[in-house]
């Protein structure tokens, strides 16, 4: 009965070194499994990290290039804007001078059409001027007061014209020609 009990004891000795080392063997599985699945949390935190830091660099790059597209837009409407501001001013100046040149009527033909009819007119007054003396007076001023007094001149001569419903022509020097009863006939029309 001894023998029994001694083999009942070497069972139960040999059942807890048993248990022991499952213990111990389960506890390393255990500590390994909760150790890959830390390291699977750590790598995908990780990935989302690098995805969110992607997503952010993406949303910068797509701010960068809206900004970008931006600036480009608006430096090409301030070249639009200011070749078209130009034009304008070159408009107005070609107007000025075709104006200057020729009557109102003819000038806005010509703009429309590109061309101008010619026109039959029975009776015009065609003035001539010439300043007596201007010659001898121009030797004595210098040339800011020849200007001077001629643009004067001129400029009471383009008074009285306009007043009258006179076509101013041409000058030359001190000369000034003027046409009356063109480009539309006027009855009324005397100097």
């Amino acid at each position: 009965m001894e023998a029994y009990n001694y083999q009942s004891l070497l069972l139960s000795i040999k059942d807890t070194i048993y248990n022991i080392n499952t213990d111990k063997k389960l506890g390393k599985l255990q500590f390994g499994f909760d150790l890959e699945k830390k390291q699977n949390e750590v790598n995908l935190l990780t990935k989302d990290k690098e995805l969110k830091e992607q997503e952010i660099k993406r949303q910068k790059l797509v701010r960068n290039g809206f900004i970008g597209g931006f600036a480009v837009v608006l430096l090409f409407a301030g070249v639009f804007l200011k070749q078209r501001m130009r034009i304008s001013k070159e408009k107005k100046r070609s107007d000025e001078l075709l104006l200057n040149i020729l009557p109102e009527e003819v000038a806005e033909e010509l703009k429309e059409k590109g061309s101008a009819d010619a026109q039959q007119i029975d009776e015009v007054t065609v003035l001539f001027t010439d300043f007596k003396g201007f010659t001898q007076l121009s030797e004595k001023l210098t040339p800011k007061e020849l200007v001077a007094e001629i643009n004067e001149c001129f400029s009471v001569f383009d008074h009285i014209m306009q007043k009258h419903g006179v076509e101013k022509i041409k000058t030359i020097g001190d000369a000034y020609m003027a046409a009356g009863g063109l480009p539309t006939p006027n009855q009324n029309t005397s100097c």
